[in-house]
């Protein structure tokens, strides 16, 4: 999924200004670099995303039978392949 820098940063903000609200949350640094970290995360996620759909795609291509993109068979394998790969590629727990 393509995002344009304006809607990356309007996401940005309005998370940052959930953050703020939020009394459980204690920001312990400038709401600004929590927004630049935010925007970071998110374009992280965007490519990563962009990736998988990558390799998703190409693996259906790579199969034997065509299948048509848009078809259900093509659906079902790009979920199937889509979430093999979200688990591959997810990022190691802290």
């Amino acid at each position: 999924m393509r995002l344009s820098r304006a809607k990356v940063n309007r996401l940005s903000k309005l998370v940052v200004d959930a953050m703020v609200d939020d009394e459980r949350i204690n920001l312990q640094k400038d709401v600004n670099e929590v927004r630049l970290a935010v925007v970071k995360i998110i374009a992280e996620e965007i490519e990563r995303d962009a990736v998988i759909d990558s390799l998703v795609r190409g693996k259906i291509a790579s199969q034997r039978r065509d299948f048509p993109e848009g078809g259900r068979e093509w659906e079902i394998l790009y979920r199937q392949y889509y979430q093999e790969e979200i688990e591959r590629h997810r990022p190691p727990r802290e």
